[in-house]
């Protein structure tokens, strides 16, 4: 025997069905990895289409809120509400009493003033 294997003259009809059986197999085996493989590119595809989009999604969402937190900040300090602080009011309370203080002496200067001019006492005389 010359030859790697038994002829086909050589295999009986059951030898030659099981071949047969079994290369229908292999090509059902080779057809489904062909399926997988075809699905697995088809989503690497979907992947590389839609993940440079969501990527450049995030990156300008992040520059943008780069940008517009120092505005933020200082919008909060710039418009910040200021309680008053004692001191403030303290002030604006010994303001209040000097204003009253100079008009009560104001008014006594300018009493003072009257009583003592020379016009009031020659008619208070007549």
């Amino acid at each position: 025997m010359i030859g790697c294997g038994p002829s086909g003259r050589d295999l009986s009809d059951a030898s030659w069905l099981q071949l047969q059986q079994d290369m229908q197999n292999e090509r059902a085996e080779v057809g489904r990895q062909r399926d997988q493989l075809d699905a697995d590119r088809r989503e690497w595809d979907e992947r590389e289409r839609s993940e440079p989009v969501l990527a450049a999604a995030i990156s300008s969402a992040a520059l943008l809120f780069a940008c517009v937190l120092p505005l933020l900040l200082l919008a909060g300090l710039l418009f910040q509400e200021q309680a008053p602080d004692s001191s403030d009011a303290a002030c604006n309370e010994l303001l209040d009493q000097m204003a009253d203080l100079t008009e009560a002496n104001e008014q006594q200067r300018i009493t003072r003033q009257q009583l003592n001019s020379p016009e009031k006492l020659t008619h208070q005389e007549s």
